[in-house]
């Protein structure tokens, strides 16, 4: 079972290594924030302490309300299916915040297995906690069909009474884990259906806010799965107000 412990101190030197390397602002910066520096990329190397069952890191920089930079991450782990024993707590975890369901369904560990969920367990990670963003930053975690939850300060469901389908809003810096839920429809689980889904941080193009150092790495878990589907590019998942990588539709 990837338990918390896994995804603290198991993902935590990871993470450290991928955002000390994220720095520098793009040529996309807004010209009315103030350019601060940020630490140089680390010598030590990352790899090393990958987790192997990581799927796909996202990390970038945007600004505090000081203009201060910050760091932000997030680590995709390898879905389980519902039927692995690893994936109880993570069920447990996702019945507790969404049982709400997506819609007027509700979700139960019964539905989870009628449907052939599978549970793709998530990191989101900042480089300084407790700080404000110049603006809430946009968080993709998923498929809109299907549920999401996060739990962790400072980022909240982008509209309350809809907490596990309507995306979410990041306002203040630190670390939070997330689950997204992906079903079949039937009792037997497609382990590959994550790669339909969009993952990723994005600001509105008038919020005076930029994103920048977008950078994302995929490993030899994912490349594997996401070959044959559009979107997947690392080289074309920066554009200034977003760091995405995913499925874009048809």
């Amino acid at each position: 079972m990837r338990a918390k412990t896994m995804f603290g101190a198991v993902t935590g030197a990871f993470l450290v290594a991928l955002l000390a390397a994220c720095s520098g602002p793009t040529t996309n910066a807004d010209p009315t924030l103030r350019p601060t520096a940020t630490p140089s990329p680390s010598a030590s190397s990352s790899a090393a302490s990958t987790p192997k069952d990581v799927l796909f890191t996202i990390t970038a920089n945007v600004r505090d309300k000081t203009g201060n930079t910050i760091a932000i991450g997030l680590t995709a782990h390898k879905p389980l299916p519902y039927s692995d024993s690893s994936a109880k707590s993570l069920i447990k975890e996702f019945v507790s915040t969404c049982g709400t369901g997506v819609g007027t369904t509700p979700i139960t560990a019964d539905t989870l297995a009628a449907n052939g969920s599978i549970l793709l367990a998530m990191d989101l990670t900042s480089s300084t906690p407790g700080k404000q963003f110049v603006s809430p930053i946009n968080v993709t975690l998923g498929n809109v069909y299907y549920g999401q939850s996060v739990i962790g300060k400072g980022i909240a469901a982008t509209v309350a009474s809809q907490p596990c389908s309507s995306g979410f809003t990041w306002s203040t810096s630190g670390s939070a884990h997330a689950i997204a839920d992906f079903e079949s429809g039937n009792p037997g689980p497609t382990l590959s259906s994550w790669k339909y889904a969009l993952y990723g941080f994005s600001v509105p193009a008038e919020s005076k806010s930029t994103i920048e150092a977008c950078k994302v790495t995929l490993t030899d878990n994912a490349k594997t799965v996401i070959a044959d589907v559009p979107g997947w590019d690392p080289a074309q998942s920066a554009t200034g107000y977003a760091c995405t990588i995913g499925y874009v539709g048809e």
